[in-house]
Formats: C-alpha cells, structure tokens, sequence
C-alpha cells in the first residue's frame, strides 16, 4: 500500500481530523468485502501505533485508509464511514485524514493530558489494557497530540471525533474531564475551538437495549459545557447480541450508520450539504450503503382532540440495511398542527401526514401515513415492565426528568395515579442529577428518600410532599420489588400552593417519553399504551371539559350535567371517564 506523497509545506485542502476513544472508536466490528474492497485513495490514515504488519505500516506515515485504521489487531470503527462519507460530499480537490488514537475498555482518565493520572489509572487496570497502552508508550494523549503535529505538517486540523463513555457509564464528572482534554488539544496544537469543533458520539442507544445508554443523557449536556460540541445520535444503529460484547459494541452495519452521522454533524457545522458530489465516482457495491430505496410503512393512527404522537421513520437501502431516519426526515401536513415530527390533533377530522427524506445520493423517497382524530378515545398511560423481582426498592426504578428545577428549602407536591400487577410498594426519591457530589458508582449523592406507598391491582391518587433539601431535578420512583407492569398517570409535581407543572407530559397523552427513562440493564422497558377500560369507558382529561359544551352529558342516574367534575358519565350514548 503506498504512502500518500505530500509535499512539506500543509495543505490547506488536506482536512485532518483527530479521533479518540475507546473500542468502538479503535474498532470492533470485522470488515466486510464491502469495507475493505474499495477505499479512496482520498481518504488517509496516519499510522499511530508501530505493530501495523498486515499491510505494513510505518508510525508517523500516511496510508489509505483500508480498515484496521487504528491498530493491527482492531477492527472497523467510527472513522471508517466517517472518512469515506466526508470525501465524496467534498469537492474532488480536498483530500481527509484521520489521526486515530483509541484503547478498547479505556476510561476517560487515560485520556488526561496529565502524565500522573494516565499512570494511576493504568496502574489499576487489567492486564491487556496496560499492554495495549504501551503501544502508545503508556501515555496516549501525548501520542495523540505527537501524531497530530506530524499531521500539521501536511493538513488542517478540522474538527476533533471522540467516542468513549462506556467504561464511564452515567458519571456526570465525565464531562469535565472532556473538556479537560479538548482544551489541552487546543492549546497543544495551537488551534482555536471555532475553528476545531468535538464531534461526540452515543453509545449503543437505550432503544436496541445498550446497556451503558444512560451514558447518553451525559453526552447530551456536552455542548452546555463545550460550545463547540456536537452530538452524534446512535438510535437505530444495531449492535452486536454475544455474551461477550453483549450490547455494547454496533455491528458492522451501525458503524457504517454511525460513521455517516459523524460526517453529517461535520458538513453541517461546515455548511455544507449532507450530499455526495454530483461527479463523485462510486464503486456500485459502497453506493449502495447510502442509496435509500424506501421509507417502511407506517401503520394507520388514531388520536385523541388534544393528544400527539411522536412519529419515528425507517429507511430500507440498497444493501439491505435499515436505519432511523427520523431526524433527517422532513414532516408536513395541511391537516394537522406539526412540531417537528409530532402530530398534533386540535380538532375532530381525518387526513394525512407527508413525511419525506432525500439521501446521500440526493434520490428522495415519500410516505403517507393516515390519521384520524377524534374528540373522546381510550385513555394513555405510562407501562413500566420491571421483569422479575428485584430484591431491594432501588433494583428497578423508573427517573422523570423535571422541566423546572426544585428550589432548596422550598416545598413541592408531587402526585402520581399507580396501580401495580402484583402487590409491592413504590417510594419516590427526587435527586439533583446535576450534582458534582457523587457516590461510588458515579450517580449523584444528593437525593432525598420520602415514603413509600403500597401498590395493588386498583387505581390509587397517590400524593407526596417534599420538604427540598437540594434544588432536584430527577424524581425516582423505585419500586424494584414489584414483578410484573406498574402504571403511571396524570403525574405532576408542582410547588406548594402554586401553578407551574414541573413534568411534561405527565398525562400521556402525547407518546414522547423522552424525559421518562430506566436503566437498560435493569431489564425494565417503558411504553405508552392505551388503558385497558374492560369496555366499560374512554376517558377525557379535565381541561378537554370545554370539548363537551355542546355535547349531551349525563351522570349514572340519568341527571343532566353541565359541568362534569371528575367521574363517569354518559356523553353521547357513551360511558366517559372525565379526569
């Protein structure tokens, strides 16, 4: 394989990216015919470890960038499709390299540009992990920033491509230490953060059971900390199912995804389209990892007046592969109020939702999916299936992120409407999750434990009154005793005596759960389904009251009612649940 020929003097059309983190960064996913087979010679690697033997590969040199990129023993990783994906949307004179530094297990701290931390940490670690450090002389940041001088010689450093959190799942300290080495990059290298951005990457996400994805709300706050940063979304993306790389490595086809995600946040933060150059030269087997074919059908939906749904779109392409499309997807209806890619019903009616999506290689695909609104409906509540048992209250738990942050020394009501499949008690614990204060497993050590209620097969109005001792942002409700589903409704939490709802969506009625979630590896999942009312009711919330001014309502004895409180009455001919 023959070395890039560059002259002395940078090029300012050679754009360099440096790239670290840990194994799904180095790469964990066997090359493909389709990975190794066609690689241009546009898109180059410089060879950061000295035991690359097949093909042979100098340090400190330029190569194509056939996979392994990182190191001999590794695999395919984020960088691949990242490299391949930026050379056909760039002009066909700029060339892109990246400068790989990745360790397979790696914490952050082994990152740090501080030579004592690095050494306290692989000073504990596992055998092989020193072993693999010692190839980049036991001090990786140092040989990142080393082979990242060799590459100013002959490019532009662009932008910098982190994946790691895996080995530190959940620790909010995380972030600093990011930023720790983004700056000290900076310095090192003479680079200004406007001109540099971090690009960084989920892990496997929660919604194909990654189970370090409550890592993902973490990576989620990089950019309030960092300016400069950008997220890499990972749902969607499928990783691999073994015993020994269960759920935390992507397949060779979520690399693929992922690696194309990267380069999008990248064109975008360059303005440019996230489209492949019209005389681009494609061998037909790689364009078809980027050809979409279709968008997958959306079965039919039925919403209430005054409920939404968030709608999720998948792409089918060319080689097979399926992937999420739903940011990249454009949503639009003249008969319904859209948000984004929520579908709102205001009024009674029937009509269409127009999604559309144009890929890499500019074809668009078009699908229509029907909706129908109408003004009563089955009532939606929040479905946590905890699985079997757990010993201790804290083995399963359900967290609500809060819109409003608690005030310390302030007094909040929360209430919850709970019934459970099997008898079990439920406590809430609110936490700050924002806390620096940690405890040994890297959760917040701020959190204030109040009363448990016991749960059963009936509907109960639960209340608690919190006395904040921190300004929480969290409620955890632990119920980790209690096999089977429980079930949540009109949950709210506000101040005492005040007005503000504090929980978005507490009711349901929209299906976005993205501030309700639960650790993965607790094999807890969450959904929204529709009550089952054993054909006795639908329900309407209370502020939906106005919707049956003009309508004929009456109680269970016959009696007209004008305002209906709470309760059951006749709407039409039909049993209603006000709530």
């Amino acid at each position: 394989m023959s070395v890039l020929n560059m002259s002395a003097e940078a090029d300012p059309n050679f754009y360099v990216y440096l790239c670290f983190g840990q194994s799904n960064m180095e790469g964990n996913a066997t090359p493909e015919a389709v990975d190794k087979d066609f690689v241009d010679p546009r898109f180059q690697m410089l060879a950061c470890t000295a035991d690359f033997i097949n093909p042979k590969r100098n340090l400190g040199e330029w190569y194509t960038a056939t996979p392994p990129i990182v190191r001999q023993w590794a695999g395919m990783g984020m960088a691949d499709y990242f490299g391949r994906t930026m050379v056909a949307a760039l002009p066909a004179n700029v060339k892109v390299g990246v400068v790989d530094v990745a360790i397979g297990g790696i914490g952050i701290d082994g990152f740090s540009p501080d030579k004592s931390v690095v050494d306290n940490y692989l000073k504990g670690a596992a055998d092989w992990l020193q072993n693999t450090a010692k190839l980049y002389d036991s001090f990786p940041y140092q040989r990142l920033v080393d082979m990242a001088k060799k590459a100013q010689q002959t490019g532009v450093i662009k932008g910098i491509l982190l994946h790691q959190g895996e080995t530190d799942n959940g620790q909010q300290v995380w972030l600093e230490k990011v930023k720790n080495i983004y700056e000290h990059l900076l310095a090192d290298l003479g680079l200004q953060a406007a001109d540099v951005p971090l690009f960084a990457g989920e892990t496997v996400n929660a919604d194909v059971g990654g189970v370090c994805s409550l890592h993902n709300s973490i990576i989620a706050q990089l950019p309030t900390v960092i300016p400069t940063a950008h997220v890499v979304r990972s749902n969607g993306c499928p990783c691999v199912e073994t015993a020994e790389n269960y759920k935390i490595h992507f397949t060779a086809a979520g690399y693929r995804t992922m690696g194309k995600r990267y380069a999008y946040e990248a064109l975008k933060t360059m303005s440019m389209p996230t489209k492949a150059q019209a005389d681009y030269t494609w061998n037909e087997a790689l364009k078809k990892v980027y050809e979409l074919t279709s968008l997958e059908p959306v079965d039919d939906i039925t919403l209430r007046v005054g409920g939404s749904k968030v709608l999720t779109v998948w792409g089918v392409f060319a080689d097979g592969h399926r992937e999420n499309l739903t940011p990249e997807a454009t949503f639009a209806s003249s008969d319904f109020e859209m948000s984004g890619n929520t579908v709102k019903a205001t009024s009674e009616k029937q009509g269409t939702v127009t999604v559309s999506c144009t890929d890499f290689l500019g074809n668009e695909r078009t699908l229509t999916i029907n909706v129908s609104a109408t003004d009563l409906g089955p009532n939606h509540i929040l479905v946590d299936n905890n699985g079997t048992a757990g010993t201790n209250l804290w083995d399963k738990e359900v967290f609500c992120k809060l819109h409003v942050t608690m005030e310390a020394g302030k007094t909040y009501v929360v209430k919850a409407r709970m019934k459970a499949d099997n008898k079990g008690d439920c406590a809430l614990w609110p936490r700050w999750d924002a806390s620096t204060n940690r405890d040994q497993w890297g959760n917040s050590a701020d959190i204030q434990y109040e009363a448990s209620h016991t749960l059963t097969a009936e509907w109960q109005d639960l209340t608690w009154q919190v006395s904040a001792n921190f300004p929480h942002d969290v409620l955890i409700f632990a119920c980790g005793q209690i096999a089977g589903n429980v079930y949540f409704d009109d949950v709210s939490c506000m101040e005492k005596d005040g007005s503000t709802e504090m929980i978005a969506n507490g009711t349901f009625e929209s299906d976005d759960i993205s501030d309700w979630y639960v650790l993965s590896w607790t094999g807890q999942t969450l959904s929204i389904q529709e009550e089952a009312t054993t054909g006795m009711a639908d329900r309407v919330r209370l502020n939906d009251k106005k919707d049956m001014d003009n309508k004929q309502c009456f109680d269970l004895q016959g009696r007209r009612v004008l305002q209906p409180e709470k309760g059951v009455y006749i709407v039409n001919g039909k049993k209603v649940i006000v709530k």
